[in-house]
């Protein structure tokens, strides 16, 4: 992970963003020094989750669907529910919320923009099943009570490779029941957060659009 943050340096310079982007790399997550008051990431009260706009939604960190779109996307075929199982939202304490069609999206919109869950908002996932070949959706839940499967070869969009499960004993059945996902790791909300940027498709100009650099 640290290695893809020198290559986002790298391609932000390339760019000629390098030198204004290295500054908002450096500020983490926007949180306010020790002794300020500011809630620990994933503390702090649980908003209620909003409804999802399934048909009509698009992410706000990529512009993608959050629904699997029936005719396809850009030219490629989904299964039915592939969109779907990665979704996440963040919902704020006036119930307003922000869609994202992927986990990775939901946190590098974090980073970009500074927002921690459990200060003035609640972030949420949706969790899958641990039944091989599965991967059903089994709902929403807060993202701080989830854990995190990375897995090698395992089909995501924007090449995020990355699902949340209910628990880490699911996380384990998860594994188990996929012999063939390839190198794996298991993280925590706090860790994902602490790994921020993560890598997914077309991160640098993602990130350089959200931070309004571009």
């Amino acid at each position: 992970m640290k290695r893809s943050r020198r290559r986002l340096i790298k391609g932000l310079g390339a760019l000629g963003l390098g030198a204004l982007f290295s500054p908002v790399l450096a500020m983490g997550h926007g949180r306010p020094a020790p002794g300020m008051g500011a809630p620990q990431p994933g503390t702090g009260k649980i908003y209620p989750a909003a409804e999802v706009p399934w048909r009509e939604g698009r992410c706000a960190f990529c512009g993608m669907p959050l629904a699997t779109p029936e005719g396809g996307w850009r030219g490629k075929k989904f299964p039915k529910g592939f969109f779907e199982r990665t979704y996440a939202q963040i919902v704020f304490e006036d119930g307003e919320a922000l869609h994202f069609e992927s986990l990775a999206c939901m946190f590098n919109y974090a980073y970009a923009k500074g927002l921690v869950d459990g200060d003035g908002s609640t972030f949420y996932v949706m969790a899958v099943e641990a039944l091989p070949k599965g991967c059903k959706r089994l709902g929403l839940v807060p993202a701080r009570q989830a854990t995190y499967v990375w897995g090698e070869k395992l089909k995501t969009t924007m090449m995020a490779r990355l699902v949340a499960v209910p628990s880490p004993k699911k996380a384990g059945d998860f594994v188990r029941n996929r012999p063939n996902l390839g190198r794996y790791h298991f993280y925590t909300y706090r860790q994902l957060l602490d790994l921020s940027p993560l890598p997914e498709a077309n991160l640098v100009p993602l990130l350089a659009k959200q931070t309004g650099l571009v």
